[in-house]
């Protein structure tokens, strides 16, 4: 299990008794990623470990492939943690034996790559496996899936390095396979805005954008689906977020707030409202992309989607946001407590439902053709 710091940080974590929560963060990818994870992670944390339920445990990955296990998320706590090889990261999992992993990682291979390290190791996961998380991630991919399904998407086109877009603007660029709207530009092509450089920005984040047509504001939301205990699907109250004219899409810096060295250290405010005001007619339209959405892309527990809303209330999906922390400011804790549910309740029916689902496959016949 590493050093003796190591060991006494994951043993003290065994002797309750109590299930162990595994928090999985960090990034191999950048210092902006791993401040992104670290933030919502330790938010998470932080809350979780008041309530008393479960033994909660740090699993961080760092950019040089290392791992550590620090006992919390303070700056002491991280500095002092020893730095652990993979094989002697897995090594020490595997003596912690926890009953699950809440992923926390927000980089591509932090959402694919390392969920999958668990389920070779059968250790549940809390949300979406590494096959659907690689899917949604790829914004080109999963829009043809819930357009596949009956899921109003907007025109677009794939571009690689060297081409053009075809359509004529407005339209939005948007590299395939990054988050937080990182490297998107809205072109419309008017007061000498370059598409030249609109594209570098694009391509600098990806080797494939995503050419959108540009649908014009009238809404845009949030809305996101948990699964019943019976498989059924539940619509949450919906995030509405306020843009203008002037600001007519979210950009990475409407949702976090970063340091001079451009590291996220908290999430920003305003400029939205929870529940949203959605009629009837609406909210069955959002259901639908919901729903749909949710059982096309094959996702477990939850799921999110950003949809905009053109002038005549018809609403297109925008992307698949199959990340949740659970911290208390996070959307579906946020959107639950709409609904008078608590996040204690929202992340301790997830942690037990993916506990109850790993016991029931360790105790499933295997069938060999």
């Amino acid at each position: 299990m590493g050093s003796s710091q190591t060991k006494a940080t994951l043993s003290a974590a065994q002797q309750s008794g109590k299930p162990i929560v595994l928090h999985l963060c960090g990034s191999r990818v950048s210092e902006y990623y791993e401040g992104v994870s670290a933030y919502y992670a330790s938010q998470c944390f932080e809350t979780v470990v008041t309530h008393g339920t479960y033994e909660h445990c740090i699993a961080m990955v760092h950019m040089d492939g290392a791992w550590s296990f620090p006992k919390d998320f303070s700056d002491d706590a991280k500095a002092a943690a020893e730095r652990l090889s993979l094989p002697d990261a897995m090594q020490a999992i595997k003596e912690l034996t926890p009953s699950v992993v809440v992923p926390h990682m927000f980089c591509l291979p932090g959402m694919t790559t390392y969920r999958a390290l668990f389920d070779a190791m059968k250790i549940p996961l809390v949300g979406n496996d590494a096959g659907v998380m690689a899917l949604s991630t790829n914004k080109a991919q999963s829009r043809a899936v819930v357009a596949a399904a009956g899921v109003k998407v907007p025109e677009a086109e794939i571009l690689n390095k060297g081409d053009r877009p075809k359509m004529q603007p407005p339209f939005v660029l948007k590299p395939c396979n990054e988050d937080n709207s990182m490297g998107i530009t809205l072109y419309t092509g008017k007061d000498g805005q370059s598409l030249d450089e609109a594209l570098e920005t694009a391509f600098s984040f990806d080797s494939e954008v995503l050419c959108e047509r540009y649908i014009a504001l009238g809404r845009e939301v949030r809305c996101s689906v948990l699964e019943r205990e019976d498989g059924s699907l539940e619509l949450l109250p919906c995030l509405e977020y306020f843009l203008s004219e002037e600001n007519p899409i979210r950009a990475s810096k409407d949702k976090l707030v970063t340091d001079s060295r451009g590291v996220p250290v908290t999430v920003t405010t305003g400029g939205r409202k929870c529940p949203a005001d959605i009629d009837d007619t609406l909210r069955e339209k959002l259901e639908h992309l919901a729903t749909r959405s949710h059982r096309a892309l094959g996702c477990r527990d939850y799921s999110l989607y950003d949809v905009r809303i053109d002038p005549q209330g018809e609403p297109y999906f925008l992307e698949a946001c199959l990340y949740c922390s659970f911290a208390p400011k996070s959307v579906i804790v946020g959107m639950s407590a709409g609904k008078g549910t608590e996040q204690r309740e929202v992340f301790e029916t997830l942690v037990n439902r993916a506990i109850a689902r790993q016991k029931r496959a360790a105790e499933a016949p295997q069938l060999l053709g």
